[in-house]
């Protein structure tokens, strides 16, 4: 199980490749207000976040890589292509001018974050499941941090279940074996223990003074917003992805009569066990073996 400091360097790692990829679209959208050109550039680091990720989980367990990266840049966490939302998102901003266009370029700073951060997490996720020594995963937080994630951090997860986030969550998996082991490593934040260090952002006055007086803070935090996944899978259907099903891509050319391509959080939701997870993530192409 890896030790506090790094996954701190972990966290540290993955919040600057998401902060430079911000930066590298602001720069690409000084040149040309163009989707595919900023889908081209938070694709690369997308690619380098899964890589990073992937990399590190690897490097934790001390066994060899077994994540494409690739398979994770691109597309956005549920599984359209990139210049969709870019399109929607320019296609408002070209009609506006002034404070109104500035404030939109907001919209596509928090879009590229997301997703550059969403690519890190998942590629984590499939080397956990990957790796037959790590059944848990624990949330990983920099405080001060918002009411949604703090309430989620003294938790420890299968390593099937699905990484609750928001926009602009920063938060990222770390795999650990059981709370003792997690808590001993200072990997658990209590959110008890954040509040009162005064480590959690988003509370109102009424919020703070209620837990204060020794209400929970789940059940406040919960009842001011709610804590909702990122529509990863609809429960009416599983999420599918465009991603490597047109003719000339490997896995279709392996795959040719199979319907539609699932998103790793679908696979997660309806695996049976670590072995049907494996295997399906084999089968969709983000295991290599």
């Amino acid at each position: 199980m890896p030790t506090q400091a790094q996954a701190r360097s972990h966290y540290a790692r993955q919040k600057g490749i998401a902060l430079r990829a911000v930066q590298a679209v602001r720069a690409a959208l000084r040149v040309r207000r163009d989707a595919q050109a900023v889908a081209h550039v938070t694709a690369a680091y997308q690619l380098a976040s899964a890589k990073a990720s992937a990399d590190t989980m690897a490097e934790w367990a001390g066994v060899p890589n077994t994540v494409r990266p690739t398979a994770f840049a691109g597309w956005t966490a549920a599984g359209f292509p990139l210049t969709d939302p870019l399109d929607a998102i320019l296609a408002r901003i070209n009609a506006e001018i002034g404070t109104r266009a500035a404030e939109m370029l907001h919209e596509i700073d928090r879009l590229v974050a997301s997703e550059v951060a969403d690519a890190g997490r998942a590629a984590s996720q499939a080397a956990i499941v990957a790796e037959p020594l790590w059944t848990n995963y624990v949330r990983m937080l920099n405080p001060p941090s918002c009411s949604r994630c703090a309430i989620l951090a003294g938790r420890i997860y299968r390593d099937l279940d699905a990484f609750q986030r928001h926009p602009l969550c920063d938060c990222v998996m770390v795999p650990v074996t059981d709370w003792q082991d997690a808590h001993d490593n200072g990997l658990i934040s209590s959110p008890r223990e954040m509040f009162e260090r005064d480590e959690i952002r988003g509370l109102s006055q009424a919020d703070a003074q209620a837990i204060t007086d020794g209400a929970d803070i789940a059940q406040v935090v919960n009842a001011a917003q709610g804590m909702t996944t990122a529509d990863l899978f609809n429960r009416r259907g599983v999420k599918v992805t465009l991603a490597g099903t047109t003719k000339r891509s490997a896995w279709r050319k392996a795959n040719p009569n199979r319907p539609a391509r699932l998103r790793p959080e679908a696979i997660y939701a309806i695996a049976r066990d670590r072995d049907d997870a494996i295997r399906l993530l084999r089968l969709y192409g983000y295991l290599t073996s």
